[in-house]
């Protein structure tokens, strides 16, 4: 062979161990709040549907989720972690708890999946909380209270004023 041949051939030789090496995932990831949870109290639970494919896995495998409640700005306000088994594909229905002390506002659920080895795939959706305000518990329980005294006041009139 000539020299130029034998060096093409172990270029193409190097790149093909290079490519089964480096290895290429073909893992799909999606998360989507359902409309009903896209406007959320605090202290409330947040649902969220994860849809996984997965078409070059054909064994069961194990899969960590991390899931994060980010600020607009990027602050954590809630973390959970779960472990899932996954086929070729997978669609299931997962929550997190938002906590009672967030201000009204948009807010991210930020998904990672991970595997034990080199997988490391991330998504993101967006979900508006409101705070439940004592404030109108408090106004509420007032309407209420003024309207059981005023009853009161009526019925003791109506006493009254028969004698």
């Amino acid at each position: 062979m000539e020299d130029g041949m034998k060096s093409k051939t172990w270029l193409l030789v190097g790149c093909m161990i290079l490519v089964n090496i480096v290895g290429v995932s073909a893992l799909s990831l999606g998360v989507h709040v359902p409309e009903k949870y896209t406007d959320v109290i605090a202290g409330e639970r947040l649902y969220f549907e994860i849809e996984i494919q997965y078409p070059e896995n054909p064994l069961r495998k194990d899969l960590r989720f991390e899931y994060d409640i980010l600020t607009e700005s990027g602050d954590l306000v809630s973390q959970s972690k779960a472990l899932k088994a996954v086929e070729t594909q997978a669609s299931f229905i997962d929550f997190i708890v938002i906590p009672r002390d967030v201000e009204n506002g948009l807010y991210i659920i930020n998904v990672k999946v991970k595997d034990y080895e080199d997988l490391s795939e991330e998504v993101s959706s967006s979900f508006y909380v409101r705070k439940l305000e004592s404030d109108q518990i408090m106004i509420y329980l007032m309407i209420i209270l003024g309207a059981v005294i005023l009853v009161g006041i009526l019925v003791v009139l109506s006493i009254v004023m028969k004698e």
